[in-house]
């Protein structure tokens, strides 16, 4: 295993467990425990975890904080790699898509190459990057405020832009998903951009992993009625997706 992806497990390991401690992780990835020193060490600099004594703890504890976007991109990267190749079957030729600014919605514009001739309107100035060099794809841009923790755009400009088109779909993550809230999230200016994403949007899509299937954010952006299709990975509790197919739910 390549220390990049040793580093990737420790964390996929601490968003599951309050805390995780050098002579368990040298067991489980088969490595010396100054290995593991060093890559606590070096997670810890990137502020992705805080080291402590014998081992490390998550940066933000509170569910209902908004983390910052580069450490979101390197948390449960496998599960968003899961969401994001479903996602793309649900893409067609011809498509006009919004994506927010979600770090799984940037896994899903990764593998937007493979498609033809569509249209991603996005707040997301990573997601403008990161399909900026494609021929097939025209990206329209909301502007607006930057949030330089989410990298993404907000207030006003943004969301009268995105009045003036119409998706097909939207794909958005959340904080939290429940039968009862709907799609939560932490930030009120970037609910307030999924929800006019929403209102302009055909069908609505949800990605999200295992970690927040069952969750609650702070506020609501989208009801369980306005939700049609629920991506996940699969860790989730299949139990859990029982009362989503009873609300009307299509969960992939």
């Amino acid at each position: 295993m390549l220390a990049e992806e040793r580093r990737q497990e420790i964390l996929r390991l601490l968003d599951n467990k309050d805390s995780v401690h050098v002579s368990d992780l040298s067991k489980i990835l088969d490595v010396t425990e100054e290995t593991i020193r060093r890559d606590l060490d070096v997670l810890d600099k990137k502020k992705l975890l805080k080291r402590i004594h014998g081992g490390a703890v998550p940066l933000v504890s509170n569910s209902k904080n908004e983390l910052n976007f580069n450490i979101r991109q390197n948390k449960k990267i496998k599960e968003k790699k899961q969401i994001a190749a479903k996602a793309i079957e649900l893409i067609e030729e011809g498509d006009t898509i919004f994506l927010d600014a979600s770090s799984t919605s940037l896994f899903l514009a990764k593998k937007l190459k493979k498609t033809q001739n569509i249209t991603v309107v996005t707040n997301s100035i990573r997601i403008i990057f990161e399909l900026s060099d494609l021929n097939n794809i025209t990206v329209i841009s909301t502007g607006g405020i930057l949030r330089p923790n989410s990298l993404s755009f907000v207030g006003p400009l943004a969301n009268e832009t995105l009045k003036k088109y119409f998706a097909d779909k939207i794909f958005a993550s959340c904080k939290g998903i429940s039968v009862n809230y709907g799609a939560t999230d932490s930030n009120e200016l970037e609910i307030e951009v999924k929800q006019n994403m929403i209102k302009q949007s055909k069908k609505v899509i949800i990605l999200s992993d295992h970690s927040k299937v069952n969750e609650i954010g702070l506020t609501q952006f989208a009801s369980i009625e306005e939700i049609d299709t629920l991506i996940t990975d699969e860790l989730v509790d299949k139990s859990s997706l029982k009362n989503f197919e009873e609300a009307g739910l299509t969960i992939l």
